[in-house]
Protein backbone atom coordinates (compact mmCIF):
# COMPACT_ATOMS: atom_id res chain seq x y z
CA UNK A 1 0.00 0.00 0.00
CA UNK A 2 1.09 3.53 -0.63
CA UNK A 3 -0.21 7.08 -0.65
CA UNK A 4 -0.65 9.25 -3.69
CA UNK A 5 -0.91 13.02 -3.40
CA UNK A 6 -3.41 14.32 -5.94
CA UNK A 7 -4.24 17.83 -7.15
CA UNK A 8 -7.84 18.99 -6.93
CA UNK A 9 -8.29 22.10 -8.99
CA UNK A 10 -5.53 24.67 -9.15
CA UNK A 11 -4.75 25.26 -5.49
CA UNK A 12 -5.91 22.25 -3.49
CA UNK A 13 -4.39 18.85 -2.82
CA UNK A 14 -5.65 15.62 -1.31
CA UNK A 15 -4.28 12.18 -0.49
CA UNK A 16 -5.42 8.71 -1.44
CA UNK A 17 -4.34 5.31 -0.13
CA UNK A 18 -3.75 2.80 -2.92
CA UNK A 19 -3.18 -0.94 -2.84
CA UNK A 20 -0.45 -2.86 -4.69
CA UNK A 21 -2.53 -2.73 -7.90
CA UNK A 22 -2.90 1.07 -7.63
CA UNK A 23 -6.59 0.76 -6.78
CA UNK A 24 -7.82 3.44 -4.38
CA UNK A 25 -8.57 1.88 -1.00
CA UNK A 26 -9.37 5.12 0.80
CA UNK A 27 -9.59 8.74 -0.20
CA UNK A 28 -9.15 11.69 2.10
CA UNK A 29 -12.19 13.79 2.95
CA UNK A 30 -9.92 16.80 3.52
CA UNK A 31 -8.12 19.08 1.14
CA UNK A 32 -4.87 20.93 1.73
CA UNK A 33 -3.56 24.20 0.31
CA UNK A 34 -0.20 22.70 -0.68
CA UNK A 35 1.28 19.42 -1.82
CA UNK A 36 3.68 19.51 1.15
CA UNK A 37 0.79 19.75 3.63
CA UNK A 38 -1.04 16.86 1.96
CA UNK A 39 2.18 14.81 2.12
CA UNK A 40 2.64 15.64 5.80
CA UNK A 41 -0.95 14.59 6.52
CA UNK A 42 -0.40 11.28 4.70
CA UNK A 43 2.78 10.67 6.70
CA UNK A 44 1.05 11.47 10.01
CA UNK A 45 -1.84 9.14 9.14
CA UNK A 46 0.57 6.33 8.24
CA UNK A 47 2.31 6.71 11.61
CA UNK A 48 -1.05 6.40 13.39
CA UNK A 49 -1.91 3.26 11.43
CA UNK A 50 1.50 1.76 12.24
CA UNK A 51 1.02 2.47 15.93
CA UNK A 52 -2.48 0.98 15.87
CA UNK A 53 -1.14 -2.13 14.13
CA UNK A 54 1.39 -2.65 16.89
CA UNK A 55 -1.37 -2.69 19.49
CA UNK A 56 -3.56 -5.11 17.55
CA UNK A 57 -4.43 -8.06 19.70
CA UNK A 58 -5.68 -11.49 18.72
CA UNK A 59 -7.86 -13.65 20.99
CA UNK A 60 -5.80 -16.48 22.47
CA UNK A 61 -8.66 -18.95 22.65
CA UNK A 62 -12.35 -19.27 22.00
CA UNK A 63 -12.33 -18.02 18.43
CA UNK A 64 -13.86 -14.79 17.27
CA UNK A 65 -16.48 -13.04 19.33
Amino acid sequence: MHFEIRPIGRHLWTRALLDASDVTVMGSDRTFPSKAQASAAAFAFSKLVTRAGKTLSVPTSGGLA
